[in-house]
């Protein structure tokens, strides 16, 4: 599964993660449909749709949208909240360390004519994001780890009442940092790599616990307050698809969903799936 299409650097195969961006330069199309609760006895129901797209072995862009209902006491509203846009740059492998780094440029503006999202500003993301695979420590047993992380700047354009984000607040966050984090250990790893031999459906499974959090920088009366969530996970590796699901619970001064909110998350590689299917339409 090396030469599929899953993220890796030497022998390690990282995880298409829910929360942390991927790093990873692909083609790739992504369905994330989530369902929880949300302030003020609400409750929503999303869908982020990513389609990306290699150009190079080190550029790739992607096109995405947002769906989501959101279902509020007499009231409901549902339709697009935003569309984005994103170029993401491969700027360092280091694969016996099992190490890479990426940058990613990322633009989101509202559309459509729901009522969600629409009272925000255009918003622009930067995020640094690396990744490590323990690959390299003395034990078999704990080389399956590897951490996932990046770090974002966000900065809205414009007068809204919030950033638009990839997430539902309900303070007025203005210019904000996040940081994602993601710790899993790839079952895979362990048997192909470490040879400890399991049933096939397990050598597939890569357990996981991601993490976002968000701090509001604007002085605008809810600085320094944050917002985030854990992310507990379950995933399916295959050579050209993922699929994993996942239970968040939020903490933070402003939740972005109460409660708790259950995932499903599904990626296809579909360049490598033309590949399997005897179609090579561009060299990446």
């Amino acid at each position: 599964m090396l030469s599929s299409g899953l993220a890796h650097a030497g022998n390690r195969i990282f995880l298409e993660p829910i929360i942390v961006k991927d790093g990873d330069i692909d083609n790739q199309l992504t369905l994330m449909p989530a369902y929880g609760g949300m302030p003020g006895s609400s409750s929503a129901f999303t869908t982020p749709i990513m389609l990306e797209k290699r150009l190079t072995h080190h550029f790739s862009v992607r096109a995405d949208t947002h769906y989501i209902a959101l279902w509020t006491p007499g009231k409901g509203y549902s339709g697009l909240q935003y569309a984005g846009l994103q170029g993401k740059l491969l700027l360092y492998e280091n694969d016996p360390h099992e190490i890479f780094t990426t940058f990613i440029m990322r633009g989101i503006t509202p559309v459509g004519g729901s009522a969600v999202g629409q009272g925000n500003p255009f918003t622009l993301y930067s995020y640094l994001v690396f990744n490590k695979g323990l690959g390299d420590l003395s034990s078999r047993f704990l080389r399956p780890f590897a951490l996932q992380t990046d770090i974002a700047g966000i900065v809205p354009f414009g007068n809204g009442p919030m950033p638009l984000s990839d997430f539902t607040g309900t303070y007025d966050y203005g210019n904000s940092f996040r940081f994602d984090g993601a710790l899993e250990y790839s079952l895979m790893y362990l048997h192909d790599i470490e040879g400890v031999k399991m049933p096939d459906f397990f050598a597939h499974l890569t357990p996981a616990i991601e993490s976002r959090t968000l701090v509001n920088l604007s002085n605008n009366g809810y600085y320094g307050l944050t917002e985030g969530y854990l992310s507990y996970e379950m995933n399916y590796q295959a050579d050209w698809y993922q699929v994993s699901v996942a239970y968040q619970s939020p903490y933070g001064a402003d939740s972005s969903f109460m409660g708790q909110r259950y995932v499903l998350y599904t990626t296809f590689f579909y360049g490598w799936l033309l590949k399997k299917m005897g179609i090579h339409a561009t060299a990446f």
